[in-house]
Parts: structure tokens; C-alpha cells; sequence
């Protein structure tokens, strides 16, 4: 097949000798993707064979987006002679962005015809590959919070490029590097890739379950047994892998696939044959396997996890809610005074930041007037506030007595919301725009509040607080069955949202992040 003698088995032992030392000198750094373990051969090798069988024609085209040192392509030249009437390597092509990996792999298969791009695959365009016919990945499991803004803004925009669909920021890049291969395609191509399992069920595997269901042919899912690779991610062991098996080809309805668990992949525990039609992209694949309804399953909305309000309307608004500005003006001490958030009109970023004194930077700056002192009190504490509460009419004082203040200039302040939801735009995939409050500004009318129920919260939310950068980023992956209809903003259209994505995040069901 090669057409010169060369040692496929004697370099495939090299190859393995260099991936155990290149993996010793990366076993202090936790972060690289190298952390995640080699592939053993005898996996790559069945994979490699049953790719095979799907392949069109006899001439191969070979991408690995994620080439390592080279493992699949090993498994590739073990395997390609054993089909009949032989095949052919016309082309073969990996990228590396880690030097020492990647100057290995060159070292070892140049020889056999494979070129070793010393990049991240994200950077390679259309012009810069030849149609791949074969493509045998196990790409980095690099977890969405451990990439940079740059880095998920890169891998999103070449998903969406590749096949017209946008991950989530929650989605992993494993789910990036899979989209980004489909422009390297041949029409026809079979692709095999080794995956972590959470793609099946995960909320943001949504996009990779839509990109599987509607633009390529399934052929076979394997998901393999707990534990079989035995590999480390960036902060926990990922113990569940699948692989999935496509065709660069429009599936029909009444086509099926074969969906497999347990075992080895040519010996599976259990085997059934999968309608498409049985495709949902956004619930779960988990079940699969089971014939008819799958399990029960609890479902999740946000009245579980929060207390879903309308913003604080004051009473005599036009007389305890003014301009900053004002309130110096009037000469009253600042300790009268308490932030508002500017009206949601006033703001288009999806966080309010928060000044050295904790109120909105945002403009314009508006306060709230109160007291908790007496009369007699203020006369020397405030008099100006003394003063300005005289001012005041029948009605204010009439409609502050009946919200059951004890004194009718001291206000019943809501807290501070954490998350604060605004209408979605048409171009939102969201249904609404959820905005992270980091300031002590009351949110005031035409705002939604979100306010944390602390009963659904681990011990470890508790005492080690909320990364609440991280909730509004799950938040902003709800979506809706028809992403066209946007609800009314009303606190029962928020709280009847799915939030099965928020019991994810905290760890509420079985699903692995």
C-alpha cells in the first residue's frame, strides 16, 4: 500500500515508548490538553476498522484535526491492507499545536506520507486541506470555563462557519473541533470520533446533536464501558466515552443507525437499531438504547432554583426615587442614600458594573431616599432630609403608610438581585436577555429579578459562593422548542422556563458537565 518498506509495527512500538515520555513531562501541568491520555491502540485500531467499512472507494483522503503522535493514523496503515481489494493513502494530513507532539508524529509517519500541520486545527482553512475522505479523531476535552474569551469566540465562529450552527459558551471543545471539520469533508466521508459520553445528554451538546440529526448519516454510536480509558480531564477524571460514526450525507427518516453499549466495539453488550426519527437534537440520547419512552426523568424549571419578581416600585416614586444629582444638590448625607439600576432601556450590556461604592456606572445615576431614624434623630444626624421631608404631600404619605412602613420615609428596600432578565431581541437565541448585576442598585420597574433559592444550593455554593459569571452564562443557553416565538417578559413566563441546564450546572441530575 505504501509502495517502499516501511516498519508500520516496529514504529507504532516508537510511537508508544514517545507518548509515555512526552505524557511524563506534561504530569505537572494539569491544564494540558496531553493531560487526557493517550488512546490505546487496540480502541484506535477497532475504530480505524469499522471506519473503514463505511469508506467510499478505494483511494483514502486521512484528516486527524487532533494528530497527537499519531495514534489513529498507526491504526489506519495497520488496518487499511486487511480490506479487499486493498486501499490506497492518497493524501494524509494532522494538526498538532504542541511542538514536541507534533515533531514526533512527524518524525515517525512523514515517512508513511502523513504531513504534520504544527498548529491548531481552528486556524486551518478550506484552501488549506484537501478533502479528507477518512477523518479519526479523539479531540481535546478542554472544558468551556478553561478557555479564554479569544479562544471560545475562535471555536464558535469556525463551528458556525463549518456548518451554519453555534455551540453555546457552555459547550466544550470537543464539540467545536467536530463542527469545524465538517468544510474538510468530501461528500460521502466517514468520520469517527472518540468522544466524551456528556455530548449525548448534556444541554450543550444540543449543537453537536443537531449537526449529527440533520446534516450528516449517523452510522453507529458505541458508548463504551465506565472507566475504559481510565484518563484525567483538567479538573476531573472523565471516565464516560463514546464514539460516533458519520457520513458526509443526507439522512432520510426512514433511515437507521445502530446504537451500541458496553463491551468492545465489535463485541458490544447490547445492539439496537435506531430510527431517525427517534432524533431529537434537544433532549437527551442517553436512552437510546431503550426501546419505546424513555425513563422518567424529573424535570427542572427555574421557579425551582429561583424567586422570580417584578422590580421595586416605590411608593411616591417621584418623591424617594430622584436623579443623584439631586439628592446632593438637596444637601442630604449619603447615607440617605441607595443606588437604583438606570431602567432596562438604558442598558444594552449584559453586566452592570458596579464604581468603588458599589453603585451602577452606569447612567443615568439615580438613588433612593429613606431613613431608619427617628424625627429627632435627623434633626442633627440630617436636617436637610429633616427638611425635604416636609415637602411631601398627603398622597405620598398616605401611599408609603399603606405598603406598612412603620415610619412612612422608612422603606422596606428589596435585596440586591444578582440576575436581573430584560425582552429578548429578535436575534437572541435566548428566549430573554438575562443581565448580571454586580452593583448594589435596586432594580426598579421594567425589570425582572432573579433571587437565588439557597434550598436547591450544595454546601460548596454556600460557603464558597456563586460564580455568578458562570449561572448567566448557563442561563443564556435556556432555550425554547420554537426559538422564533419570544414570551412576554412576565415573572410566569421566566419561571416556567426549562431549566434543566441550571440542574446541570449544580450537579441535580445524573448528567456529567
Amino acid at each position: 500500500m505504501l509502495g517502499f518498506d516501511f516498519d508500520i509495527s516496529g514504529t507504532e512500538s516508537v510511537r508508544q515508548t514517545g507518548q509515555v515520555f512526552l505524557e511524563k513531562l506534561r504530569s505537572d501541568d494539569q491544564h494540558h490538553s496531553s493531560q487526557q491520555g493517550a488512546t490505546p491502540f487496540d480502541i484506535a485500531s477497532d475504530i480505524a476498522g469499522l471506519a473503514l467499512r463505511y469508506h467510499p472507494g478505494r483511494e483514502i483522503s486521512f484528516l486527524d484535526p487532533c494528530v497527537g503522535s499519531g495514534i489513529f493514523f498507526s491504526a489506519l496503515l495497520h488496518d487499511a491492507p486487511d480490506h479487499d481489494g486493498g486501499l490506497e493513502i492518497r493524501a494524509a494530513h494532522g494538526a498538532e499545536p504542541d511542538e514536541q507532539f507534533a515533531a514526533l508524529a512527524h518524525d515517525l509517519w512523514a515517512p508513511a506520507g502523513l504531513t504534520v500541520h504544527d498548529l491548531n486545527f481552528l486556524r486551518l482553512s478550506a484552501a488549506d486541506l484537501p478533502k479528507a475522505t477518512l477523518v479519526l479523531s479523539r479531540p481535546p476535552t478542554t472544558a468551556h470555563h478553561r478557555l479564554t474569551s479569544d479562544q471560545k469566540v475562535l471555536a464558535a465562529d469556525c463551528a458556525e462557519e463549518a456548518t451554519g450552527i453555534r455551540p453555546t459558551g457552555l459547550a466544550d471543545a470537543y464539540i467545536h473541533f467536530l463542527l469545524a471539520s465538517h468544510k474538510f469533508l468530501a461528500p460521502g466521508a466517514v468520520s469517527a470520533w472518540l468522544l466524551p459520553s456528556a455530548f449525548l445528554q448534556r444541554t450543550a451538546g444540543q449543537a453537536l446533536r443537531s449537526y449529527l440529526a440533520r446534516q450528516v448519516r449517523i452510522q453507529r454510536i458505541h458508548t463504551y464501558d465506565h472507566g475504559i480509558l481510565g484518563t484525567a480531564g483538567h479538573d476531573e477524571a472523565i471516565l464516560d466515552w463514546s464514539l460516533v460514526i458519520f457520513t458526509n450525507q443526507t439522512a432520510q427518516p426512514t433511515d437507521t443507525f445502530k446504537f451500541s453499549t458496553g463491551g468492545e466495539l465489535f463485541g458490544a453488550d447490547s445492539t439496537v437499531e435506531v430510527p431517525y426519527t427517534r432524533l431529537d437534537p434537544d433532549t437527551s440520547w442517553a436512552n437510546l438504547d431503550q426501546q419505546g419512552d424513555a425513563a422518567d426523568r424529573v424535570s427542572y424549571i427555574m421557579d425551582d432554583f429561583f424567586r422570580i419578581r417584578r422590580g421595586w416600585t416605590a411608593p411616591g416614586e417621584n418623591f424617594f426615587v430622584m436623579d443623584e444629582n439631586r439628592a446632593w444638590a438637596l444637601g442630604l448625607q449619603p447615607f440617605h442614600m441607595h443606588p437604583m439600576l438606570p431602567h432596562p432601556k438604558d442598558i444594552a450590556t449584559d453586566i452592570i458594573e458596579a464604581d468603588e461604592w458599589g453603585y451602577p456606572k452606569d447612567e443615568p445615576r439615580r438613588v433612593v431616599v429613606f431613613s431608619r431614624y427617628d424625627t429627632y434623630s435627623l434633626e442633627t444626624k440630617d436636617p436637610a432630609f429633616l427638611k425635604y421631608l416636609d415637602a411631601a404631600n398627603g398622597d405620598t404619605i398616605n401611599e408609603s403608610e399603606e405598603r406598612g412602613n412603620k415610619a412612612w420615609y422608612n422603606l422596606h428596600l428589596p435585596g440586591v438581585a444578582p440576575i436581573l432578565v430584560q425582552p429578548a431581541k429578535a436575534d437572541d437565541p435566548a428566549p430573554f436577555r438575562f443581565v448580571q448585576n454586580q452593583s448594589n442598585g435596586i432594580a426598579g420597574p421594567g425589570w425582572i429579578t432573579l433571587y437565588p433559592n439557597l434550598a436547591w444550593a450544595q454546601p460548596e455554593l454556600i460557603l464558597n459562593g456563586i460564580d455568578w459569571d458562570a449561572v448567566q452564562l448557563v442561563l443564556e443557553a435556556i432555550r425554547l422548542p420554537d426559538p422564533s416565538k419570544k414570551p412576554e417578559l412576565t415573572p410566569q413566563a421566566v419561571a416556567s422556563l426549562d431549566a434543566t441546564v441550571i440542574a446541570e450546572y449544580f450537579g441535580l441530575t445524573d448528567k456529567r458537565a
